[in-house]
Parts: C-alpha cells; structure tokens; sequence
C-alpha cells in the first residue's frame, strides 16, 4: 500500500512538471525584466492588452489550456497546485511578464528575480512546452477575459 502512495505521489510529480505551461502569482514586482526574453521571440509586447478581450482569441486560449497541460499545475479560480492560481494573473504581472513565463520559463526562471521568487515558493520549475507566441498571445487573452468577468461580479 505504501509503494503506491509513493508511486502514485511520483508520477503525480511528474506529470506536473511535463504538463505545466505558464503563469505568476504575487505582487507585480518593479524589477520585471521579462521584456527582452518575449521580444527575443517576436511575442507582440507593445499594446498587446489595448482595448477589449477578443473573445475568438480567448476561446483558443481556453483549449490551449487543457492541450497544453496548463491544468496539470495551474488553476484559474480553483486555488493553487503545483503552480500558482492564475485567476488575477493580470492584475499581478504584466502582459509582457506573462508571455516571456509562457513563451520562455527556462530564460525568465534564469534571469528574472520575480520568475526566481515564484520558483522559490512554488519549489518546481516551470517546464518549456515549446509554446508559440501566438498560443502564448492566446492563454494571455484567455486569462484577460477571465480576470475581466470576476471584476464585473
């Protein structure tokens, strides 16, 4: 019975960290240095959060979430797991933050002083799941439209 739990408590691990794929909890922290690692992959960072969510865009977002394995570590409402709750996320980083942690979390987890505190708290790694700008660019608007419909209950 015990090499079960153990055996369940390890693969669970595992597919934690394979499945994971973005996001930041805590306060918006002025020494953000993510800009640079989304610009190095074309990630759109100027006005990428001007104007409305495109519910299209946030639609894809939504499915990429679950194809991607995002669920594995993340919630959006439903309380932290392996990773942070994302519910509130762009309330906390900024557009920019958020899609260099998708796009590039072996560069942010690196090089970026809030990506090492998350990690420090979270104590696993956010896994590179080779995630294009594009979806990255989706998940972000999926995220917008969530914190958008909590902010107007």
């Amino acid at each position: 019975m015990r090499m079960n739990c153990v055996l369940a408590a390890t693969l669970t691990g595992i597919l934690c960290v394979a499945g994971c794929g973005g996001g930041g909890e805590g306060e918006r922290a002025g020494g953000e240095s993510s800009q640079p690692a989304v610009a190095e992959q074309g990630a759109p960072t100027a006005a990428v959060t001007a104007g409305g969510v495109d519910a299209a865009l946030a639609t894809q977002g939504e499915s990429l979430m679950s194809a991607r394995g995002c669920a594995a570590c993340h919630t959006v409402g439903g309380g932290r797991l392996v990773g942070p709750d994302l519910a509130g996320v762009t309330e906390r980083r900024s557009a920019e933050f958020i899609l260099a942690m998708i796009v590039n979390p072996d560069s942010m987890l690196a090089n970026d002083a809030t990506a090492k505190e998350l990690l420090g708290q979270y104590f696993t790694p956010m896994s590179n799941q080779g995630v294009t700008v594009e979806d990255a660019r989706a998940l972000l608007e999926f995220f917008r439209q969530k914190d958008a419909a909590a902010k107007s209950r």
